[in-house]
């Protein structure tokens, strides 16, 4: 991949994104609060590593509702699955104070790849939660790609994880 967004969010905030290497566009939104898609993980004390792309209405029905905010729900029910998905990232045992860093994303017919850092800038906190990255990206071609590939970074630490439509 080359080039880089270099746009960072903060917990239960929103930022928008060209990406620099002629990826597609994207919106993105981060979540601490637990397991808030199921399949996804359920518990944030280990660290674990989990994907999903979200490309029907009825996918999206996977959320659960009752832990999201209300901007948080709205980004999911806002997303127009004619021109868009979401892809899903999500990783347990991350302190509430890290936050994603979208780095790359990219997407082909079959694949969406992403590559994230994950800060942790000070004040530093002491809990460990599941966070959750949505991306709701726009589609480039007629039908979004079947799965998502994932580059992720924390630290010295590099972690390579996939997953597919639910």
């Amino acid at each position: 991949m080359t080039g880089t967004a270099g746009l960072t969010g903060l917990a239960g905030c929103s930022w928008v994104s060209d990406p620099s290497s002629g990826g597609p566009a994207y919106e993105a939104r981060e979540i601490d609060d637990g397991p808030v898609f199921d399949p996804g993980l359920q518990e944030a004390t280990e660290r674990d590593y989990a994907a999903a792309l979200v490309v029907t209405e009825s996918d999206a029905e996977l959320f659960d509702f009752a832990r999201l905010s209300e901007a948080d729900a709205a980004f999911v029910d806002e997303t127009d699955f004619e021109v868009s998905y979401l892809g899903v990232i999500q990783v347990s045992a991350l302190r509430s104070s890290m936050r994603f860093e979208v780095v790359d994303i990219h997407e082909s017919d079959v694949n969406l790849t992403v590559n994230v850092a994950v800060r942790d800038d000070e004040p530093r906190s002491d809990d460990l939660v599941i966070t959750t990255l949505l991306l709701r990206v726009a589609r480039e071609g007629d039908a979004p790609p079947g799965n998502i590939a994932v580059e992720l970074d924390i630290g010295e630490h590099h972690e390579t994880f996939s997953g597919s439509r639910p």
